[in-house]
């Protein structure tokens, strides 16, 4: 796969948020649940390629990223610890989990399209949570660079 340019980047991820409020808005709930869970991964993987630490081969999945970004999160001063709750990341793996068993189950058993729209609501808010905490991690690591390179 080729690498993306931060300002392709950026529009594919504007692409996708108003993919994602669409298919919500619409009921398009497997959908929504779908970009939900590629956001959550791409996010992640954010922070530990800001980190400097990502590995496509170790941190191939969400729960590895979730594990390392875990790892990140003990170090005392981080910005994972700072930006980043246990909250947050029980909520993510926790969704996760969630989105797994529904995704399986839908041929198997009967889901209801309010455990889907549900799944969808509480994906659609760590987003959210998650976009924004990893925005807050970035832009201080720019920051703290900009006044490493001016020195």
């Amino acid at each position: 796969m080729m690498a993306v340019d931060n300002n392709q980047k950026y529009r594919n991820y504007k692409e996708q948020i108003g993919r994602l409020n669409k298919a919500i808005k619409y009921g398009f709930l497997i959908e929504a649940v779908a970009i939900e869970y590629a956001i959550m991964e791409d996010r992640l993987e954010s922070v530990l390629i800001h980190e400097g630490v990502f590995n496509h081969d170790k941190h191939g999945t969400l729960v590895r990223k979730l594990n390392r970004i875990r790892e990140l999160q003990r170090r005392k001063g981080s910005l994972e610890n700072k930006y980043l709750s246990v909250e947050l990341l029980d909520s993510i793996a926790s969704w996760k989990d969630e989105r797994n068993a529904l995704i399986h189950a839908l041929l198997k058993q009967n889901i209801s399209t309010q455990e889907l729209s549900d799944t969808a609501a509480r994906g659609n808010d760590i987003v959210k949570q998650l976009t924004s905490k990893v925005t807050s991690i970035r832009r201080k690591l720019e920051k703290d660079n900009s006044k490493r390179t001016e020195r």
